[in-house]
C-alpha cells in the first residue's frame, strides 16, 4: 500500500505559527531523480494490473509528490472508477486537491474518506489542517480532538490543535497542546516553532527565545524562527544580539525584505537612523508591498522633522494593511507634528476601531478634543483611560477638566481631589477646587485651596487665577465673578 513521501516546510514563509507541513516535521523530501524512479515503478505496475485500485493510487501519490497533478488527479479518479469506495486513494485526491489550493474540493474529498473508513487519522489531520487554514477554527477543534481520542501518540496532532487554540485564545489549552507535542517528538522544529510564536504573542519572551533557540537547533535553515528570535531579542532590549540574529539571517537569504525591515527597526531603536533607513528602503526595494517597512520608514523620516513627508509613507502602509491599530496612531501622531489636529483625530477614532484597548490611543485623542473644545467628545475616552490606568493622575485631572468645562462640578470636584491626594503639590488642582468650591456655593473652603495653590505653586501661571478669585472672595466677602475655566 501507499505511503506519502515526508517533505521539509519551505524555507521562506509566513513568520506567523508554522506553515502547512504535510508529513511530519524533521523528515527529509525525496529527490527528483527519487521521484521519477517511483513514478516509474509505479506506471509499471499500473500498465500490468489496469484493474488494481491500489497501482492507480500509488501512481497518483507519486505523481501528485512531483508536482503533476493534473497527472495524478487522473490516475487517483481511476482508482475510485474501480472502487468508489477506496478510503485511501479518496484520501490522496483531497490531499492533491490541497496542494492545489482547493480547499473546498480537499475537506469533501476527507470527509468522504473518513466516512468510508472511521477512524481514518490521516484524513482527519488533514481535515483538521485545512480548516484551520480557512479560519474555520470549531470544525478544525472537532476533526483533531477526534484524531486525538484515536492516538495519544501523535506530535502533529497537539501541535495543529495548539495553533487552533492559539487562534482562538485559548492560551492555557494552547500551551498545554504544544508541551504534548514537544514530549511526543522533542525534535519537532515546527511545534518548538508554534510554541515560541504563542509565548511571543502573549509577551513572555524570555520563553519565546528558548523556543525559537531550539526551533533552530533542529532547523538553522528555517528562516522564520531566526526572524523571530531577533524580535523577541528586540523586544527584551536586547539589541546588539538581535541585530546579530538579523545580520545571520541576512546572510543566508540576501533577499528576505523581513529581515531588512528588522534590521533597520532595531538600528532605529539604537539611534542608528542612517542604517535604519537604508535597512528599510532595501526591505521596501524587495518587497513594495510591506506595510510595515513603510511605517518604520515613515518613523523615521518623522524623527528628521519631516512630518508631511512622513504622513505619505504612513498612509501608504495603511493603503496595504488598513487595519494596523499602531500605524493608525504614529499617523496620527505625525499630523500633530504637522499641526493636523481635525486629521490627527480622526486617525486616532481609527486605530481605536481596531484596538479598543489601545488606552494610548484614547488618552491622546481625548487631550486633542479637549484642546479643540469637544468636551463631551473628550469625557468618555477618558473615563475609559481612567478606568483602564486608575494610577495615571494626569488623565483623571483631564477627566475632571472635561466635567468642569460642561458644568458637573460636583463629579469634577471630587476628582480633582483625588489628584491632589495622589499629587499633594500639582500646580493647578488646588486652584480647580477652589472653582469648584466657589460655584456650588462654598466660598471659604474655596478660599483654603486657593490660598493652598498659592503656597504649593506660587509662580505657576495658572497660580494667578487663584490670586484674583482670591482677592474678589476676600474683598467682597462671598462671591465674584463667575469662576473662570479650569
Amino acid at each position: 500500500m501507499f505511503a506519502f513521501w515526508k517533505k521539509k516546510a519551505p524555507k521562506n514563509t509566513s513568520d506567523t505559527l508554522m506553515p502547512v507541513d504535510h508529513g511530519r516535521s524533521g523528515d527529509t523530501a525525496p529527490t527528483p531523480a527519487d521521484l521519477e524512479d517511483t513514478i516509474a515503478r509505479f506506471r509499471k505496475t499500473a500498465e500490468e494490473m489496469p484493474q488494481s485500485p491500489e497501482a492507480q493510487c500509488n501512481l497518483g501519490v507519486a505523481l501528485a509528490q512531483a508536482g503533476r497533478f493534473d497527472e495524478a488527479i487522473l490516475s487517483l479518479l481511476r482508482a475510485l472508477e474501480l472502487n468508489a469506495s477506496f478510503p485511501e486513494a479518496t484520501f490522496a485526491l483531497g490531499y492533491v486537491y490541497e496542494l492545489q489550493g482547493k480547499i473546498e474540493h480537499a475537506v469533501s474529498q476527507y470527509r468522504k474518506a473518513v466516512s468510508f473508513r472511521p477512524g481514518f487519522l490521516d484524513a482527519l489531520v488533514h481535515l483538521g489542517r485545512v480548516h484551520f487554514l480557512e479560519g474555520n477554527y470549531e470544525e478544525a477543534e472537532k476533526s483533531l480532538l477526534e484524531a486525538a481520542n484515536l492516538t495519544e501518540n501523535d506530535s502533529e496532532v497537539y501541535r495543529l490543535l495548539g495553533n487552533v487554540y492559539q487562534k482562538i485564545g485559548r492560551i492555557e489549552a494552547a500551551e498545554f497542546s504544544y508541551e504534548r507535542a514537544v514530549f511526543l517528538a522533542p525534535g519537532s522544529f515546527a511545534a518548538h516553532y508554534d510554541f515560541g510564536c504563542l509565548f511571543k504573542n502573549i509577551g513572555d519572551f524570555d520563553r519565546a527565545e528558548d523556543e525559537f533557540r531550539q526551533c533552530l537547533s533542529f532547523a538553522d535553515w528555517f528562516v522564520p524562527a531566526r526572524n523571530n528570535l531577533g524580535l523577541v531579542l528586540h523586544y527584551q532590549h536586547k539589541h546588539p544580539q538581535a541585530v546579530e540574529v538579523f545580520k545571520e539571517l541576512l546572510a543566508r537569504d540576501p533577499d528576505y525584505a523581513e529581515g531588512h525591515n528588522n534590521l533597520g527597526k532595531v538600528y532605529y531603536h539604537l539611534g542608528l537612523f542612517d542604517q535604519a533607513e537604508a535597512q528599510i528602503r532595501k526591505a521596501i526595494g524587495l518587497n513594495g508591498a510591506l506595510a510595515g517597512a513603510w511605517h518604520n520608514l515613515a518613523k523615521i523620516l518623522l524623527h528628521r522633522g519631516m512630518a508631511e513627508q512622513a504622513i505619505g509613507y504612513c498612509k501608504k502602509s495603511l493603503e496595504l494593511d488598513p487595519q494596523r491599530p499602531e500605524a493608525h496612531y504614529d499617523l496620527a501622531m505625525m499630523y500633530v507634528a504637522a499641526s493636523r489636529m481635525d486629521d490627527a483625530a480622526a486617525s486616532l477614532e481609527r486605530a481605536i476601531v481596531y484596538d479598543p484597548s489601545m488606552t494610548p490611543a484614547r488618552k491622546k485623542l481625548a487631550e486633542i478634543y479637549l484642546e479643540m473644545g469637544f468636551f463631551e467628545r473628550s469625557l468618555g475616552h477618558l473615563e475609559l483611560v481612567v478606568a483602564a490606568e486608575p494610577d495615571d493622575v494626569s488623565s483623571r485631572y483631564n477627566l475632571a477638566t472635561a466635567l468642569y468645562r460642561i458644568r458637573e462640578y460636583g463629579r469634577a470636584l471630587d476628582l480633582f481631589r483625588e489628584v491632589l491626594e495622589s499629587e499633594p503639590d500639582h500646580p493647578y488642582a488646588s486652584t480647580n477646587v477652589g472653582l469648584c468650591l466657589e460655584l456650588l456655593d462654598r466660598p471659604a473652603e474655596a478660599k483654603e485651596f486657593y490660598r493652598r495653590a498659592i503656597e504649593k505653586a506660587p509662580a505657576d501661571s495658572w497660580t494667578a487665577k487663584a490670586r484674583e478669585r482670591l482677592r474678589r472672595l476676600e474683598s467682597k466677602g462671598g462671591h465674584g465673578e463667575n469662576p473662570p475655566r479650569a
